[in-house]
């Protein structure tokens, strides 16, 4: 799925411009600016220092001097899994990036977090473009057209799943359409959110294959095979008491985090019809 800004799109977004108004913001906070899960400090004129937020004051750190070391940074989690959405809020730790020059600072953010440096300053300046959920299912194919026909509840409930701080740090600036806000904690942080991303696309489709099954299979308690699938995964797990979760965005999987953030919406209030759903990390 593409950005809604490209750097590489002439006439929709002056790239110089965005890397020097980035850099102009980090040396204007003599701490530095947190931009997602990174710190990003001048220590002297042109030079800048990225490290993970929670090792602003670590001095044992693996320092990388290329911007496109932060490629391989980005790239899995503290535990060696792959990370498919960069703004999730597992970004591993114990390394230090010192560039020099705008043009290298924007270079590792991009690997970081991609497109975010544009995003913000299109942001700042009022042209970014939002595109709204209807208006990016409309354009999905092949397995993926079914989001189209997600119903407005489990876009929102999608959404609160997917989107919150606890698993994206990305600011949500999206609706479901044009006349049908989105309710939900939308982020406070600096990278704008200008449309669906391909995570929560497929997350999505999983969503409305359990509307379907919700509509043909309950059983006598009302519950479908799915939510019980998911309730027996969790009974294992507190048996043994090792809760193994499924990758990122293995959304087939029972124990998926943003899977289970979504049954804590409609499946909780089911089972206990006095608990309301929590939007919350």
């Amino acid at each position: 799925m593409s950005s809604t800004i490209q750097e590489d799109h002439p006439g929709v977004a002056d790239a110089a411009a965005a890397r020097e108004a980035f850099a102009a913001w980090v040396e204007a906070a003599e701490e530095g600016r947190v931009f997602g899960q990174v710190r990003v400090k001048a220590v002297e004129p042109g030079i800048y220092s990225l490290r993970h937020v929670e090792d602003a004051g670590n001095s044992d750190l693996r320092l990388h001097e290329d911007p496109r070391e932060a490629r391989e940074i980005s790239k899995t989690t503290e535990g060696g899994e792959y990370r498919p959405l960069k703004s999730s809020p597992n970004l591993r730790r114990g390394w230090e990036l010192r560039v020099s020059g705008a043009v290298d600072l924007v270079v590792a953010m991009n690997y970081l977090y991609p497109a975010g440096v544009v995003h913000w300053h299109a942001h700042r300046e009022g042209r970014l473009e939002v595109t709204s959920y209807r208006e990016n299912a409309a354009r999905q194919s092949g397995i993926y057209k079914r989001v189209q026909r997600l119903s407005d509840e489990g876009v929102q409930d999608t959404a609160r799943a997917c989107c919150e701080d606890a698993v994206c740090l990305k600011q949500t600036l999206w609706d479901v359409d044009e006349e049908t806000p989105l309710v939900m904690d939308r982020g406070e942080g600096d990278i704008p959110c200008p449309e669906p991303c391909s995570v929560f696309v497929s997350l999505a489709r999983r969503v409305r294959l359990f509307e379907r099954e919700k509509k043909r299979d309950l059983d006598a308690i009302g519950l479908s095979p799915s939510e019980k699938e998911d309730l027996a995964a969790l009974v294992e797990a507190a048996a043994t008491g090792h809760v193994d979760f499924a990758r990122e965005a293995e959304f087939e999987k029972p124990l998926n985090e943003r899977r289970m953030r979504y049954r804590r919406l409609t499946l909780a209030p089911k089972l206990r019809p006095e608990a309301q759903p929590v939007s919350s990390a």
